[in-house]
């Protein structure tokens, strides 16, 4: 990708604006720590954000909260985002979306087990259709 982004945790200083960028998306949960959230940066403006959090006691990860601003969609930036978070873990991935399609490309399948920490205390989007959602999983590489 020719763009030059900037693809990091989010640390203190992220904090506001990435509460404001994940409740413009629709995404905000009361209680999710900024620090499971990646941020990606184009120069000074947020363009896309996604929470990556470590279940330590069933070693798997998980993905949420993941947008990208309008205007920054559909041209391949979600993909390759997400591609180098994969790149960092150590478990394999887990969401729940009404979108399984875009995850299919980047290799998830779905599946009907739902993992216990997915389970608890599950929290749906504002406006999503719970009935619509699906867990997929991404395998992690060997």
């Amino acid at each position: 990708m020719a763009i030059d982004l900037e693809i990091r945790k989010a640390n203190k200083k992220d904090k506001t604006p990435l509460i404001k960028f994940i409740k413009e998306g629709g995404m905000f949960v009361p209680g999710i720590r900024y620090k499971e959230f990646y941020v990606i940066y184009r120069g000074e403006n947020m363009i896309a954000a996604a929470r990556f959090k470590t279940h330590d006691k069933g070693k798997i990860h998980e993905l949420s909260n993941f947008s990208v601003k309008e205007g920054w969609r559909n041209c391949g930036i979600g993909s390759f985002v997400l591609e180098k978070i994969f790149d960092k873990a150590k478990f394999d991935t887990y969401l729940n979306t009404v979108n399984p399609n875009f995850y299919k490309k980047l290799g998830f399948i779905q599946i009907k087990d739902v993992p216990k920490p997915l389970k608890k205390n599950r929290v749906w989007c504002k406006g999503c259709d719970k009935d619509l959602c699906t867990t997929m999983v991404k395998k992690i590489k060997n």
